[in-house]
């Protein structure tokens, strides 16, 4: 598979031998997430169920320097108001067909996987990391509250404890670290990474594709108990949106368009 691949499109999908690669294709700016890229990404795995030559799926980020550095925060929104209305949140629209595809997929994390980077990581069925990675998901130091589904899920992955602990500090860890909690299921050296992972994609590939696809489907079964209530979610929704509205909320973006630390309040 090509490393540096140009392209004007946001997401790339290239195929062979049974596996698919998806490519958030902004290296520019470390992989980071506009709503144009967002959509485009969930559409390509939405797509990808009726594919009947992919049996595996390889999502990275273009070029070596990160996998995904999280929300493009000054990104302009390049979709159109009925898109928007159609698909909704954006980052859950990903999320979503990411977690939906039918067939497997693995994560190729080249050092950052933050933010909603380390959200789509998590949201991902294994996940290969470079040994020079760094993950987690850090709202509370822009004073905000992340969604519900996201904390569902790496909870899933990484057990309820380190879920807390993770989400409670905002801290980045590195790759091993990553591997301890169970957030990553390899870490190898960069140079390695691509082998590792297509060998791994190639090892799934080779099993009987209604098989995988119907595991995965079991797994997917086995966790919709899960599901939030319309009523919670209700109670949730209303939770964020008070500490979205908060002085510390603000305080918190400006502080991170500054890059400086924020001098939260509480108010």
């Amino acid at each position: 598979m090509s490393e540096e691949v140009v392209s004007e499109e946001v997401v790339l999908i290239e195929k062979a031998d049974y596996i698919c690669t998806v490519t958030i294709n902004r290296p520019e700016k470390r992989n980071a997430l506009t709503v144009e890229v967002m959509y485009r990404l969930g559409d390509a795995l939405r797509d990808i169920n009726d594919d009947g030559e992919v049996r595996v799926v390889v999502l990275r980020g273009a070029g070596e320097k990160a996998f995904c550095a999280g929300l493009d925060l000054r990104g302009g929104i390049q979709v159109s108001e009925g898109e928007k209305l159609e698909k909704g949140d954006p980052l859950g629209y990903a999320r979503r067909n990411v977690m939906a595809c039918t067939k497997p997929v693995i994560a190729m994390i080249y050092r950052n996987a933050l933010g909603a980077g380390c959200d789509l990581a998590a949201a991902c069925d294994i996940r290969v990391a470079s040994d020079t990675a760094r993950m987690g998901i850090n709202p509370v130091k822009l004073g905000s509250v992340y969604w519900p589904q996201a904390i569902q899920n790496l909870m899933n992955v990484v057990g309820l404890a380190w879920a807390k602990e993770l989400f409670f500090t905002g801290r980045f860890i590195d790759a091993q670290t990553a591997k301890e909690i169970g957030l990553v299921n390899y870490v190898v050296p960069e140079e390695e990474l691509p082998a590792k992972t297509y060998g791994l994609a190639q090892e799934i590939a080779e099993n009987g594709p209604l098989a995988v696809s119907g595991t995965k489907a079991i797994f997917n079964k086995l966790l919709k108990y899960q599901e939030i209530s319309a009523e919670d979610m209700a109670e949730i929704q209303a939770l964020r949106e008070s500490v979205l509205a908060s002085e510390d909320q603000r305080e918190g973006l400006i502080a991170f368009m500054e890059k400086r630390k924020a001098d939260f309040k509480g108010r």
